[in-house]
């Protein structure tokens, strides 16, 4: 999973398309790793946080079953459906509260909270975004108007319905899933906390102190982040039921980052099993849409905006691909502020063969 940085990327200055405002220098910000099952308890529950076949065979079968008795569990309840995406929010309350370590735990500080202050949580990014806060905040407070527009904003961006009812209803559902996933996740949370263990052991030769923003890059395999003077603490948390996405939210001061484990971690494997990366790389190949995208990036940095206006696609459809991409290792995706633009990884590229390489080039 760790991929080494883009020397012709070190000057963030696009090649092309918008021209960014020039933001003022900010202090280094300190990088940390975090390893707590709690995260990963979290990120098991959410129904689109990763990609079953990321998982080894058992717990493929594992996940599967469980989401099927859950299901069933909630027969008729849309809401416990639509709030499963919701639940990786809760990763916020880990932040600053060290003493939350496993699934248990979690539950019980769930427990302990209001049904308000576990709707702030959950809505907490969409609070604070620049956007959407005064938005959401009117929804969370029964504003009908408010939810309606939201659920519109949202489904535009996500490309699916986010919210399927009142935000104060996915307290209880919330609730729901994490009581019943808890027991079922206590039975493989010793393993999987050695697989956390063992990336982050992996990584005590890389330099996160000299290099903080480099060493992001490699565990994310691709999320190249720019120092923000809001920003004092970037905590970095392994993630085995995330893989092979990255998942960004930001807590006050802090960045925190739930970044997929290496291939390494997993464990031993059929010596005929091709690594995960492996098959990432071709199949984010495969398609031809994910191709011209790399195109684009070749010629130089895109904004969102900028590939979907030239390829004619939706941007829902244009992250699904490029989501693809960055588990691929293909694409560098940079925060700059409130902006987000795409690069090349054009080691990567010249990894995957000789016909690529000339593609790009032409």
């Amino acid at each position: 999973m760790a991929a080494t940085r883009n020397p012709s990327r070190a000057n963030p200055q696009r090649q092309s398309g918008l021209v960014r405002p020039g933001i003022a220098a900010a202090q280094l910000p300190v990088v940390e790793l975090d390893v707590r099952t709690g995260y990963d308890f979290l990120a098991s529950a959410c129904d689109d946080c990763g990609e079953a076949n990321e998982l080894l065979a058992e717990d493929q079968r594992w996940l599967e079953e469980s989401r099927a008795a859950l299901k069933a569990e909630t027969t008729g309840d849309e809401c416990v459906g639509a709030c499963g995406g919701f639940v990786l929010e809760i990763s916020r309350m880990l932040v600053g509260r060290p003493e939350i370590r496993t699934a248990r735990d979690v539950v019980e500080a769930i427990d302990a909270l209001s049904d308000r202050d576990l709707t702030e949580i959950m809505a907490g990014e969409l609070l604070e975004d620049a956007d959407l806060g005064a938005l959401t905040r009117r929804a969370v407070d029964g504003d009908q108007e408010a939810l309606v527009e939201l659920q519109a904003r949202l489904e535009s961006t996500k490309g699916h319905a986010v919210l399927a009812g009142p935000i104060a209803d996915m307290t209880l559902a919330v609730r729901r899933i994490v009581e019943f996933w808890l027991p079922r996740y206590e039975t493989i949370e010793t393993r999987i906390g050695r697989m956390l263990e063992r990336d982050v052991a992996g990584r005590r030769g890389d330099d996160i102190v000299g290099d903080p923003l480099g060493f992001i890059e490699r565990a994310t395999n691709g999320v190249r982040v720019i120092p923000e003077q809001r920003i004092r603490r970037i905590v970095l948390t392994p993630s085995y039921f995330g893989r092979p996405y990255n998942s960004l939210t930001k807590v006050g001061d802090v960045q925190l980052i739930c970044y997929p484990i290496a291939d390494s971690s997993l464990g031993s494997a059929d010596r005929l099993t091709p690594p995960n990366s492996t098959i990432r790389l071709y199949r984010a190949l495969g398609d031809e849409s994910r191709l011209r995208i790399l195109k684009l990036l070749a010629e130089g940095d895109r904004y969102l905006t900028e590939i979907a206006n030239e390829l004619d696609l939706r941007k829902p459809t244009i992250l699904h691909h490029l989501a693809v991409l960055r588990s691929a290792g293909l694409v560098t995706m940079t925060n700059e502020g409130n902006m987000t633009y795409y690069s090349l990884r054009h080691d990567r590229a010249d990894e995957a063969g000789v016909e690529l390489r000339a593609y790009l080039a032409h």
